[in-house]
């Protein structure tokens, strides 16, 4: 995608043209989510760039350094096959390049669940809920969103204790893991997806080399870990339970690398 820094930052009596700029980083960020599933990746270029449309704007020597050719190596390079960002957006011009992203502030809760706070409260913390300090970037909304939907005390309760019979279920859900792995789907694969199954133990399942050995207990370096009590593991296996909806309703939580989370669908088929 072709974006500009008319639309990322603004400028004066461009409004129709940032408008459709931004309008392009909106499809860029659904695209790379749902093409991410078939190997298909998806970034945005704001380019600086020298054209008929600017030689009326820029002195002489600022067209000089803002040549096209600078822009030509990075847009070459994300729509080559060694291209590893998906969803990002680069700055490009006269030889710079940098990454630009949406930071989000972490969400503070300003009244008790259930209560609307007041405009004064807002008003008496807008510095704090402006503060980009431990800020973070988001793969897509169902993960903002998920921050939204489990505050951080329901991911701190204690595990249940395991019920024997729940836990045989899990366990023989993870044995048969192997049996379902797509292997020509795993084609330059190297992930750990680490289970936390509260209420039926730990499991790590570790795909490289285009194969898949499932152990159980914890990975020192999981690629990202799922955290999700018993049953509803049981209901997310059986498509009982949307990935979803689950993930959206704090049902599953997601730590690491989210991204490659999402392989799991593509690795393995339902028994």
């Amino acid at each position: 995608m072709t974006t500009s820094a008319a639309g990322l930052y603004g400028n004066f009596g461009q409004t129709h043209y940032a408008a459709a700029k931004m309008g392009l980083v909106g499809l860029m960020n659904t695209l790379k989510l749902e093409g991410e599933r078939y190997g298909i990746k998806v970034n945005a270029v704001a380019p600086v760039a020298a054209s008929r449309f600017t030689a009326d704007v820029m002195p002489p020597e600022v067209l000089e350094r803002s040549r096209p050719e600078f822009v030509a190596p990075l847009v070459l390079y994300l729509c080559s096959d060694r291209c590893s960002p998906n969803g990002d957006i680069f700055n490009a011009a006269m030889g710079y390049y940098s990454r630009v992203a949406v930071v989000t502030a972490p969400v503070r809760m300003l009244a008790r669940p259930g209560e609307v706070p007041t405009p004064e409260a807002i008003m008496a913390n807008i510095t704090a809920i402006s503060d980009l300090a431990d800020g973070k970037t988001y793969p897509g909304a169902d993960a903002f969103i998920g921050d939204l939907l489990v505050p951080p005390s329901a991911l701190d309760q204690p595990a249940r204790p395991a019920d024997s019979k729940v836990q045989t279920s899990v366990e023989a859900v993870f044995l048969a893991m192997p049996g379902t792995f797509v292997a020509e789907a795993a084609a330059g694969v190297d992930v750990v997806f680490q289970y936390r199954i509260d209420g039926a133990g730990e499991w790590f399942c570790t795909i490289k080399d285009a194969t898949c050995t499932v152990s159980a207990g914890q990975h020192p370096q999981p690629t990202c870990t799922f955290n999700i009590a018993a049953g509803d593991f049981l209901k997310l296996v059986s498509g009982e339970l949307p990935a979803m909806q689950a993930f959206s309703f704090g049902k599953l939580k997601i730590e690491g690398d989210l991204m490659k989370s999402q392989l799991v669908e593509r690795l393995f088929r339902r028994a």
